[in-house]
């Protein structure tokens, strides 16, 4: 690994860091680690529900799924804990669980596959699908869906498919870290490290963007992620906020405006800061093109905490070299991993953390997020058991 990709990756994820293209071991990891050994904290799902304002269906699981039956078997995946699937058996009393083999095993060899009726954090492949042959409920860890909306074994509402959306305030808080490291100009200083170390002194001039000015955000996609972000940058820093959303004009009080989709190109012209947190679908991929990027404001500064096919990547490179964009700070990029050589790793005022958003890694060291997203997790179990009211119901046909 270069020095150049360990010191952007280590500038905005510092509770953690990579060592030889492997992850070590940190305080922050050893002390979740700790936790694991104490008894499982009680919790209130219906209290996390108010907190992160989760969407509760209209519909019930036995409206919701075609041929809804009791479930006999659930699938687990992700268990982080030696006690965590009998925590959650008592949520699913009757129910038989079923730890999840490690991954590239052979599912049809996997005991009682055939009678699972959820996978939990176990995704959707072509192998799990096809041996789980009653499979009905497919639970997803990310808020992105893509890979699930792409994949035309899930069409046509065969499946029940939810997700962790408006949980992920990780990502949220490294779309506020790489925007306000992009204002102060950090993306310079690494620079300026990097060249010191290879003895090519390369001084740029400083940008230091005032916080305390009264910038305009835009949000691309005002969802869970996209909504933490804006309230971050309105009542931290005292931005004015605008947005756009797929699905109405509707947002907080502390939002100046929310524009539909097909409002972005007369919204981009008006932001001194956009940050994409929309998801992947067939109109927004390769939405932030040269067309789009010629009508934001010279100079804007750009983060994209959403996926990388949304930004073609070339035109985003060609309009760093022209100063269009003043800044980039990417979480995703396309392609994905970025090959070591890629000429978007010596593109002019760029920040790139090579994914570190999602829960899998962010939550390694917080402990409180893990056992919220289990919490959650377990609700849903029950009320599929149940046949109720489902949390977080994903349209697949949207992406979202």
């Amino acid at each position: 690994m270069s020095i150049k990709r360990r010191i952007l990756s280590t500038l905005v994820a510092a509770s953690y860091f990579v060592a030889a293209g492997s992850w070590a071991v940190t305080p922050a990891m050893a002390q979740a680690e700790a936790a694991a050994q104490q008894p499982i904290p009680p919790s209130d799902a219906n209290a996390l529900i108010r907190e992160y304002n989760l969407p509760i269906s209209d519909k019930t699981a036995k409206a919701l799924v075609p041929n809804w039956r009791k479930p006999r078997a659930m699938l687990v995946s992700g268990l982080d804990r030696p006690d965590r699937l009998a925590w959650l058996q008592e949520a699913v009393p009757g129910v038989k669980l079923i730890a999840a083999p490690a991954r590239g095993a052979d599912w049809a060899k996997v005991p009682g596959i055939a009678q699972v009726d959820a996978s939990i954090f176990g995704g959707a492949s072509p192998g799990l699908l096809k041996a789980a042959t009653n499979l009905r409920w497919i639970h997803n860890l990310s808020a992105g869906v893509d890979g699930l909306s792409t994949n035309p074994a899930l069409a046509g509402n065969k499946y029940l498919i939810t997700n962790l959306a408006k949980m992920q305030t990780q990502v949220a808080s490294n779309a506020f870290a790489l925007m306000v490291s992009l204002m102060r100009g950090m993306d310079k200083y690494v620079r300026m490290d990097v060249a010191q170390h290879m003895q090519e002194p390369q001084w740029d001039e400083w940008r230091g963007m005032q916080l305390d000015s009264p910038w305009t955000l835009l949000v691309v996609g005002l969802g869970g992620i996209g909504t933490h972000v804006a309230k971050m940058a309105h009542f931290g820093l005292g931005m004015k906020i605008i947005a756009t959303r797929g699905s109405s004009h509707e947002g907080p009080d502390w939002v100046d405006y929310v524009g539909l989709a097909n409002e972005l190109p007369d919204l981009v012209g008006k932001a001194d800061i956009i940050v994409a947190a929309a998801p992947l679908t067939p109109e927004t991929e390769g939405m932030f093109n040269t067309a789009l990027f010629n009508r934001m404001k010279k100079g804007v500064l750009f983060v994209n905490v959403g996926r990388g096919k949304e930004v073609v990547t070339a035109d985003l490179i060609a309009a760093l070299k022209s100063g269009q964009v003043g800044a980039a700070g990417l979480d995703v990029t396309d392609p994905e991993p970025l090959p070591d050589h890629h000429p978007l790793w010596s593109a002019p005022n760029t920040l790139i953390i090579t994914h570190l958003g999602p829960p899998s890694r962010a939550a390694e060291g917080d402990q409180d997020f893990v056992e919220k997203r289990w919490v959650v997790t377990r609700e849903n179990m029950r009320r599929y058991a149940n046949g109720d009211r489902m949390i977080n119901v994903v349209d697949l046909e949207r992406g979202y």
